[in-house]
């Protein structure tokens, strides 16, 4: 591991749909300092660097050799090779979702991070939220069984971008994330169907997951809708929670009364509707922040290569439910 400058030098590896984000964000960071990129379109890196004043690097290694610390906005064909190399180097990274093409891939990745002490963080940006981070400070503020997790994430098929991953590595793995997280519980059941329909790969699944502690999941991603759709819903005994993250809402229905099961109260009753405030923040500017400072007070950022490595493993097993057309008991 480099030793920490008092002002971190950053790169970005990869400027293409995300990682142009990174590069604008990375340079209006306090107390970092955007040493440059690596992109092997030579006509978006020249154009990159006139905007932001930095250098375009023709290789990883020599980015490398300036830098303490880099985003990897690269296609995650390429997340495991360039990880390997950040890994050998000593410097910390920051990888887009997915940690990398496989599961074997990932777990490889968080070893040598662990045994090189590199800060290994994962982008799910979804946790960055406000709406979603919102929802989570409530529910760790009035904790309560979670009864069920349903979600839906469609989006137009784009022939421009991700195209090395299918729908469950590039929008499934979001929700799953936040499943795990919201369950807290080891996942116990996988039942999964999806097909293609615009490429070679799945562009729509959906996924039931059941947990130890009872929760259950159902979870839908698509790549072939001609709406987006960013939707969550939690529902506990007495609560009903609504996101959509498109628009940075939450709206809390509430019961104040509650069946029981001896049958005095039979019905829920007394229910009243909220719309949360939620603060509103870029999310990646949140996300990157978490980063920094994770790297600066050697702290566990919210995703880290562990966390991460989870929700891969129940990627797999939903992949194998498809493929297997079963259901998977843990």
């Amino acid at each position: 591991m480099k030793k920490l400058q008092d002002n971190l030098r950053a790169g970005v590896i990869g400027v293409g749909s995300m990682g142009r984000h990174h590069v604008r964000l990375v340079s209006q960071t306090p107390g970092v300092t955007l040493v440059g990129f690596h992109e092997p379109d030579l006509e978006r890196a020249k154009e990159y660097c006139s905007i932001y004043g930095c250098t375009a690097f023709e290789t990883l290694d020599e980015l490398l050799d300036h830098v303490d610390a880099v985003s990897i906005a690269a296609p995650t064909s390429l997340h495991h090779e360039i990880g390997q190399m950040c890994i050998s180097r000593g410097v910390h990274l920051l990888v887009e979702k997915p940690l990398a093409h496989s599961f074997d891939a990932a777990r490889r990745l968080v070893e040598v991070a662990a045994a090189a002490h590199v800060t290994l963080m994962v982008g799910h940006v979804e946790r960055y939220n406000p709406a979603v981070q919102q929802l989570m400070a409530m529910l760790a503020q009035e904790p309560e069984e979670i009864v069920s997790i349903d979600t839906r994430r469609l989006a137009p098929f784009d022939g421009a971008r991700c195209l090395d991953v299918d729908v469950l590595h590039d929008l499934l793995i979001h929700d799953v994330d936040l499943a795990l997280e919201i369950a807290g519980s080891p996942v116990r059941r996988v039942s999964a169907s999806g097909r293609s329909v615009f490429s070679q790969q799945i562009d729509v699944v959906h996924a039931t997951l059941e947990f130890e502690n009872k929760a259950c999941a159902a979870l839908c991603a698509g790549k072939c809708s001609a709406k987006r759709v960013r939707a969550i819903a939690i529902t506990t005994p007495r609560r009903y929670f609504e996101v959509d993250t498109l628009c940075n809402s939450l709206t809390v229905h509430t019961a104040d009364q509650v069946a029981t099961p001896d049958r005095t109260i039979c019905l829920m009753g007394n229910i009243r509707r909220e719309d949360a405030l939620v603060p509103q923040h870029e999310p990646l500017r949140a996300e990157l922040d978490d980063f920094f400072r994770s790297i600066k007070h050697a702290s566990r950022p919210v995703v880290d290569g562990e966390r991460a490595l989870r929700g891969m493993e129940t990627l797999e097993l939903i992949k194998r439910s498809i493929e297997e057309k079963q259901d998977l008991s843990l």
